[in-house]
């Protein structure tokens, strides 16, 4: 079988591919990975994120393909004058359209989930804070979470901190996540890689999972 090879870290032997692995899909919401939402409109590249659609969507079917779990988390709002975490939520206008059923809310159309995938609604950046993630890996026996989405030195990087301190080993797929910045997101797969996780891309994730998705 095919492992993963790590690209940053410190050189930890490779692990199964897929037995003991679920995906996470991180917060690619219409907000972040449409050109029209709440926060991609006033990014200073507002289809930074919705690069990573395909690359995102491409794991997921290979995933479904190998029978491995695939979550999604989702950033959330309690009601409009409530917002997430103080960070760019800061109650500014708009905030509570990130209530869920709202279109920022709503993960992207490419990516919607499939009938009994867990979707974790959030209000804090890492999607173990507050969530059933936790219960749920360890039901499925999960041993290895491979971690995609946006934005890499916020949400994914906090989910991977969280996840590497539960004893999980974790990979980040570098070319399936996306920043508002690419110096940052290089900066935090830097980080994650030298303490938290291994970096992987899309194809070494594929290929751990010996499926093609031609």
């Amino acid at each position: 079988m095919k492992h993963l090879a790590p690209m940053l870290g410190s050189g930890s032997p490779p692990i199964p591919g897929f037995e003991h692995a679920a995906l996470l899909v991180i917060d690619m919401q219409n907000a972040y990975c449409h050109p029209e939402g709440l926060f991609a409109r006033n990014a200073p590249d507002p289809l930074i994120c919705q690069r990573v659609i395909a690359p995102c969507a491409r794991l997921i079917e290979a995933a479904r393909r190998r029978r491995v779990p695939v979550l999604h988390a989702a950033k959330v709002s309690l009601a409009p004058d409530i917002p997430t975490v103080s960070f760019h939520n800061t109650r500014r206008e708009g905030a509570g359209l990130m209530q869920a059923g709202d279109w920022n809310a709503a993960i992207a159309d490419e990516l919607r989930p499939a009938q009994g995938e867990l979707v974790l609604h959030k209000l804090a950046y890492s999607a173990f804070y507050g969530t059933s993630l936790d219960a749920a890996l360890q039901r499925l026996g999960i041993r290895q979470l491979i971690l995609t989405g946006v934005t890499t030195s916020i949400c994914v990087e906090s989910t991977a901190r969280d996840a590497a301190q539960r004893g999980l080993d974790v990979y980040v797929v570098g070319d399936a996540s996306a920043e508002w910045e690419p110096e940052r997101h290089q900066r935090s797969i830097e980080q994650m890689g030298y303490a938290f996780a291994r970096i992987a891309t899309v194809q070494q994730v594929v290929d751990a999972w010996c499926v093609t998705t031609d």
